[in-house]
């Protein structure tokens, strides 16, 4: 699934950033959603960790990103009370306020760079539509997973930003979508993967 970013806030029924206020998921599922103001204070110390000496190249960018999404995360975390959040998810965690799924972190993580957006720190990315994966034939390693999504300017590469196996507050994964969680070319279709069937497909013979 890849979609307006809106359309995921709306399933959800969360909010989206209003200026620099974000509602943090928690609890699974966007549950419980504590509102959070960034401070004047806070916004200088982003515009510091993103500042253009920092972020010429787009892959500068994603590096910045991630030290910046996961100090954004620590700050939020201490007010909202999700500091201890346990990487991945459990039976425990389902309406634990201290705990978050992967919905609620890439709807956080979304959020928090909706807000760098809105103060034009994102140079070289667009805020993509936040991103699912599954395959069932994979058992537990294909069951739905979500992440958020940043386009890359000029080339319109999209990479999945993903926190959920690693703690709270531990700078994210920010992967191509087609590396992330399971990769595309090890999606089964009918008893061969895809890498085999674009070669099939490419061969002498094959159809174009």
């Amino acid at each position: 699934m890849d979609e307006p970013i809106d359309a995921h806030y709306s399933r959800y029924k969360s909010r989206m950033p209003e200026g620099d206020r974000v509602f943090a998921c928690h609890a699974y599922g966007c549950k419980i959603q504590t509102p959070f103001r960034f401070t004047d204070a806070d916004i200088a110390k982003l515009q510091s960790m993103m500042s253009p000496a920092k972020t010429k190249t787009a892959a500068d960018e994603r590096a910045a990103l991630k030290e910046t999404i996961a100090w954004m995360e620590r700050r939020v975390d201490a007010e909202v009370g999700t500091a201890n959040d346990r990487p991945g998810d459990d039976f425990g965690g389902s309406g634990d306020p201290t705990q978050m799924d992967c919905v609620d972190v890439a709807t956080n993580l979304s959020s928090y760079v909706l807000v760098l957006d809105h103060h034009q720190l994102l140079r070289h990315h667009a805020v993509g539509g936040v991103y699912v994966k599954e395959d069932y034939r994979k058992g537990i390693s294909g069951w739905t997973h979500y992440a958020g999504i940043l386009i890359e300017k000029g080339t319109n590469q999209k990479y999945a930003i993903d926190g959920w196996l690693l703690a709270s507050g531990k700078p994210p994964e920010i992967t191509e979508i087609e590396k992330w969680y399971i990769n595309d070319e090890d999606i089964v279709f009918g008893g061969g993967n895809v890498a085999e069937q674009k070669k099939e497909l490419t061969s002498p013979g094959g159809h174009r």
